[in-house]
């Protein structure tokens, strides 16, 4: 099936889902927005601003708002260009007849195998919701350990996904290190699969869960997590279908050393599900020296969790100089929020034992009123409520 294209004029590069550039299994999945989000995927990749969908935008989306949302969410702050993107489409597309059969779902949740979107599974589960989780192999750098850990837990909740197959494996590798070990527009691509599974749903209605936290929604640098991206997300769908389509996240109000907090108090017991079951590394191997490892352990201590036994270093020895070269400099200058401060202060104070003395020196200097704070903090994470 022939998506679309990117660039124009002698640089325009065309797709087809399950050619050798772009290899998919579910073809039936590829409406308007699926196949917008894999070639934004690609503009990114590739640092182009121009897009061809093959495939028709209703009446009612203004594609001039579409060009800046795309551009929004590409505009990462670690992105290697500024993007102007500008989408142009087939207005005379005519796609097969659906032909499948409605399905009964209302809800979906992106559900990769880590600590959040396993947290909103289980949040979920406890109200009774019925959701389905979806899980995207793209060929993403930690794919084996994403579908590991996302199959063995779906395995002991009893709960079958969806699995989406599609291979951007030749663009993310060449692209990995230019976007900071990213997948530019990757909750797009979540949302968008999750709209094409919701508008054959027999419902009227459709809810996507896409699990973000407080302190994400509210960072700069975490476009596609952010308020206007769930509200334009949700605005576009459902502009364009025939349901209403709403994208949101249970935990827009919670840190996540709360959400842990909240696993630990609630979710755990009930249902057999431990953190240290869910994969978080840039590498797929816990390597312990990635800023992923290093937040995980974090918030996990902050919330009263230890650390990964299976992690090949403990990220609170500074292995790769994270915290000397960049988090603590961020508290000096400001520029961390107050949840983020002092999680990380907490996680200090667990590891004083095994951090390095520039560390400890720096944290036997916080001021008194840092102190409280940090005691503070620790209150408000173990009676966090939901």
């Amino acid at each position: 099936m022939d998506i679309g294209a990117i660039g124009k004029n002698e640089k325009k590069i065309n797709f087809i889902a399950d050619s050798g550039l772009v290899k998919m299994k579910q073809i039936y999945l590829l409406n308007n927005y699926s196949k917008l989000a894999i070639l934004s995927i690609l503009a990114g990749y590739e640092k182009c601003d121009y897009i061809y969908v093959n495939d028709r935008f209703s009446k009612k989306v203004e594609i001039k708002s579409l060009n800046n949302f795309i551009s929004y969410t590409l505009n990462h702050n670690i992105a290697p260009k500024k993007f102007d993107i500008k989408i142009s489409y087939n207005k005379n597309f005519n796609g097969a007849k659906n032909t499948l059969p409605l399905n009964k779902y209302d809800g979906i949740l992106s559900f990769s195998g880590g600590i959040d979107s396993t947290a909103g599974l289980l949040y979920a589960l406890s109200k009774k919701q019925k959701v389905l989780p979806m899980w995207i192999n793209f060929r993403q750098r930690n794919n084996y350990a994403e579908r590991k850990s996302a199959l063995k837990i779906l395995r002991k909740l009893k709960i079958k996904p969806v699995i989406i197959s599609i291979d951007l494996s030749k663009f993310i590798l060449k692209g990995w290190k230019d976007w900071s070990f990213i997948v530019p527009g990757r909750n797009f691509l979540f949302l968008s699969f999750a709209n094409s599974l919701l508008q054959n749903s027999e419902r009227q209605r459709g809810h996507i869960y896409l699990c973000a936290h407080k302190d994400e929604m509210g960072h700069k640098k975490n476009r596609d997590k952010s308020k206007y991206f769930f509200q334009r997300s949700s605005i576009f769908f459902s502009r364009d279908g025939t349901k209403k389509i709403t994208a949101e996240t249970p935990f827009a109000n919670y840190s996540k050393a709360e959400l842990l907090s909240l696993w630990k108090k609630k979710w755990e017991k009930k249902f057999g599900i431990s953190p240290h079951e869910t994969t978080t590394c840039y590498y797929e191997n816990g390597c312990g020296r990635c800023e992923a490892c290093l937040k995980r352990v974090i918030y996990l201590l902050a919330a009263g969790y230890t650390v990964d036994q299976k992690i090949k270093v403990n990220p609170m020895t500074d292995p790769s100089g994270l915290i000397i070269n960049k988090w603590i400099p961020g508290i000096i200058n400001g520029k961390m929020s107050r949840t983020n401060k002092l999680d990380f202060l907490i996680a200090v104070e667990k590891s004083l034992d095994i951090v390095p003395e520039k560390i400890r020196k720096f944290y036997s200097n916080l001021s008194g009123k840092t102190i409280s704070n940090i005691k503070k903090r620790k209150k408000e994470i173990e009676y966090v409520k939901i």
